[in-house]
């Protein structure tokens, strides 16, 4: 059997079209999730439980906070550089949940900590991930 170079071609160009189809399955599928409307945060004994937020400039995301540790809490952002999250803190005594609504006016990563003494020390810290 004698092949021809048009059944070359053609197969060639097949594997590359399965090829393509494959790669456009496995990016869809790894891309990263949109900014969540919601998050519910736990404040723990020295964690914030998740401690990341993605968001998106202009978008309000609204954060539940709860205290499940056995001291209080707060969730700050110390943020100078955005006069909008200046001052948004949220003191929470054990037990007590609140909600706080935040729209990010820049792109990029904002931090948080809990104020109390001693807590961003050990770790209870987290960040806002905010896209365009």
């Amino acid at each position: 059997m004698k092949l021809t170079v048009g059944f070359i071609a053609v197969a060639l160009l097949f594997v590359i079209l399965a090829a393509v189809v494959a790669m456009s399955l496995v990016l869809k599928v790894t891309a990263p999730p949109p900014p969540a409307a919601s998050v519910a945060i736990a404040l723990e004994d020295l964690r914030f439980t998740p401690n990341r937020i993605d968001a998106r400039v202009g978008v309000p995301v609204t954060l539940l906070l709860t205290n499940r540790g056995l001291e209080r809490h707060d969730l700050s952002f110390p943020a100078r550089h955005m006069p909008g999250l200046r001052g948004v803190e949220a003191i929470l005594e054990p037990g007590e949940t609140r909600t706080v609504t935040l729209t990010f006016d820049r792109p990029g990563t904002h931090a948080f900590i809990c104020t109390l003494p001693g807590h961003a020390a050990s770790g209870m810290t987290g960040a806002a991930y905010v896209i365009p």
